[in-house]
């Protein structure tokens, strides 16, 4: 038994205890600990604990005021109880002390898989049916992000490139004709499929399906496995196609993966030479605001204008390649990284009057920023990408058009903006248990992370309200106010920062899971989840608001 099931369990001793000896308690607060029980316990690997919690929800209403007395509260708990004994004189309870064993692993690292595991969109108008869709596809291991609101698909379909997009043709004052036609020239020049689905199976709906460029048409109702092996099968052929090829359509630079491989290439022939080798990231500054309402066609006019204008002036052994949105890199095989840095700067200065001559009915003057580290043998590829984004992201602070070389004091200029990320928990273990899982991504990510125990905590502190970009991990049921009143409270516009939720709900609340994906949630995760998954989708919406 680990530490956090023991400290669980010694929790539960305690609570347990109280209520054992309670001459009555209000219905609320006992639905309130089982939700708890039912997502902590199988969290941390408790399943029995998290089964018999699931068991009792069904006999609890959310909110009622009733009054249990004590033989109801012994008849209803004796299943928690009977537990707690098991465990207490089978186990390290019994002792009376929580045993201290080796830490656990409780960070463990995503894995390269983890992060490349492929991410569908889903936009349907029915919550119920997102649901199920998602939970679904994500047996299968990939990664599923759902909507009900068009606009909300359309900027993930942007900031987050997904692997497959899925519309229902029928929304809510829109139709996914519509939709599919805003992202179509993206998905077509990204190779990311697009699946209509619709009720109606008439000829005419499937052949305006394939007429608007989409890849399938699937008629509901189907069968899930039916439609997880076409799913899978688009997924498939995206990843062949784009393994095949080298260029990113949109800009005509390299894309990521290919440059990943020369960037390996060239870290050990320049070791072997003694050759110097340096790495600049370029990104755009404020490159949101070319997207506004909407309209992306100005923000990809400027993304192959600025390629361009850079690929213009690279030398034959240069290699330009974009990462995603408006981030890119340039790797200088021979250049110190004096000379690079030099070099950035003087194709900052020049890039305003470029894209004047260019194109002068651009609505903004544009400035992208640099960051600028040497490329060495001694350390792997990604840290050394790290190193290179930290330098650009300096360069953000000081308001961009500008270039910063990487020191090992970088992460200290870092802290100046960090991206603020909120884990809002009531219950004090799991709380911890989600903030100590996710520490370690504040130093690759500028990230400061705070806990708080409700919505009322949270919008008491001033820090919940000090401008840039936060990432709330919200629980859905908390005592005071709970998670759909902090998210309708922010989409409402309180707060002065960017907000990004990912909402934590219970296994069986598909009401609530419906008004939080109606109410503007980014994502969701039901309890029980494996930490591992959380990190992941974490890792994925932070690239989205670095986009």
């Amino acid at each position: 038994m680990d530490k956090f099931q023991q400290l669980f369990l010694r929790k539960m001793q305690e609570k347990l205890g109280v209520l054992a000896t309670a001459s009555s308690a209000p219905e609320g607060e006992i639905y309130r600990l089982i939700h708890s029980i039912k997502g902590t316990a199988g969290t941390i690997g408790l399943s029995e604990w998290s089964a018999a919690a699931e068991n009792l929800t069904g006999q609890l209403r959310d909110g009622s005021e009733q009054e249990w007395s004590a033989v109801e509260l012994k008849v209803l708990l004796q299943p928690l109880y009977t537990l707690l004994h098991r465990q207490g004189t089978e186990g390290d309870l019994a002792s009376g002390t929580v045993v201290e064993q080796p830490e656990p692993i409780l960070h463990t690292a995503v894995s390269g898989d983890a992060l490349r595991k492929s991410l569908i969109v889903i936009i349907d108008d029915d919550p119920d049916m997102l649901r199920v869709l998602k939970e679904t596809l994500e047996a299968y291991g990939w990664m599923v992000m759902a909507t009900s609101l068009p606009s909300k698909a359309l900027e993930w379909c942007y900031d987050l490139e997904p692997d497959c997009v899925i519309l229902d043709i029928v929304l809510e004052n829109s139709s996914g004709f519509e939709l599919l036609d805003n992202i179509r020239s993206r998905c077509e020049e990204r190779l990311i499929p697009t699946v209509l689905m619709s009720a109606g199976n008439d000829k005419e709906t499937r052949m305006r399906s394939y007429a608007s460029g989409a890849d399938d048409f699937i008629a509901k109702p189907f069968e899930l496995d039916e439609f997880a092996a076409r799913i899978g099968r688009q997924l498939a052929r995206r990843l062949r196609l784009t393994s095949m090829l080298m260029l990113d359509e949109l800009t005509g630079a390299y894309n990521s993966r290919f440059f990943r491989q020369e960037l390996e290439r060239w870290r050990s022939a320049s070791s072997a030479a003694g050759s110097p080798l340096s790495l600049t990231v370029l990104d755009i500054d404020q490159f949101r605001k070319w997207n506004e309402g909407g309209n992306y066609d100005e923000g990809d006019k400027l993304l192959r204008s600025f390629s361009s204008f850079i690929r213009s002036r690279l030398r034959d052994q240069d290699i330009w390649a974009r990462e995603r949105a408006d981030h890119f890199f340039l790797l200088q095989p021979g250049l110190t990284v004096e000379e690079a840095e030099h070099e950035a700067l003087r194709l900052i200065q020049e890039f305003a009057s470029y894209q004047v001559q260019m194109n002068p009915q651009l609505p903004f003057t544009a400035t992208y920023s640099a960051g600028v580290t040497a490329v060495s043998s001694g350390l792997p590829g990604e840290r050394i990408l790290e190193q290179a984004d930290m330098a650009v992201a300096a360069s953000k602070t000081v308001g961009g058009g500008t270039c910063t070389r990487y020191t090992e004091h970088q992460s200290d200029l870092m802290q100046e903006q960090p991206l603020r990320l909120a884990v809002i928990d009531d219950d004090d273990l799991i709380r911890n248990l989600l903030a100590k899982q996710l520490s370690d991504l504040s130093g690759n990510y500028n990230m400061e992370i705070r806990k708080f125990k409700d919505g009322e905590e949270f919008f008491s502190d001033p820090w919940h309200s000090m401008g840039g970009r936060y990432l709330l991990v919200l629980d859905r049921m908390m005592p005071r106010m709970n998670g759909m009143e902090v998210l309708r409270k922010l989409r409402s516009g309180a707060g002065r920062g960017e907000y990004t939720i990912l909402m934590l709900t219970g296994v069986n609340e598909e009401r609530e899971i419906a008004e939080a994906i109606q109410a503007g949630t980014d994502d969701y995760l039901t309890k029980p989840f494996s930490l591992v998954e959380l990190e992941a989708r974490v890792v994925r919406l932070v690239r989205g608001m670095n986009g």
